[in-house]
């Protein structure tokens, strides 16, 4: 009976890593460039922070050199989006078997894990463990 216990047990922890998302590096090539708006942050002790709106969004930009690229923007009325002219370098690094942005600016340097990235979202983690729930950003568009 013990060895049956042993038996599910280990088949468990087995199938439960399988079903663990991976995120590649292609699939963060393929789907992280544009604008992304953060939906909500989740702390370290699990409590949550919604960002119902956001005064500035994110541009990332892969571009074919393996670096990327990211800019705080400001949407406008008219569809546009205005920068900041304070792009934050970066190169993905694939280590523990995840993969990294790896920043870098002429004030700091910082690292975030890439949780999930798909079409519509993508969720980061920095370095003191806040995880970022971002949403793809879409142009303010004023009814008449």
């Amino acid at each position: 009976m013990r060895s049956l216990y042993v038996f599910f047990s280990l088949f468990l922890v087995v199938v439960l890593q399988a079903c663990q998302s991976k995120v590649d590096a292609e699939a963060v090539k393929g789907h992280i460039t544009g604008y992304w708006e953060i939906e909500k942050a989740q702390l370290p002790d699990g409590t949550e922070k919604d960002y119902t709106m956001n005064s500035t969004i994110d541009y990332f930009e892969w571009k074919e050199d393996q670096t990327g690229i990211r800019f705080k923007v400001v949407p406008q009325f008219n569809g546009e989006f205005l920068t900041n002219d304070m792009p934050e370098a970066f190169v993905m690094l694939e280590k523990d078997g995840a993969i990294w942005l790896q920043y870098k600016t002429d004030f700091a340097t910082w690292e975030e894990r890439v949780v999930s990235v798909s079409d519509e979202t993508m969720v980061m983690e920095n370095e003191n463990k806040i995880i970022y729930y971002y949403k793809r950003a879409q142009p303010i568009q004023i009814k008449e």
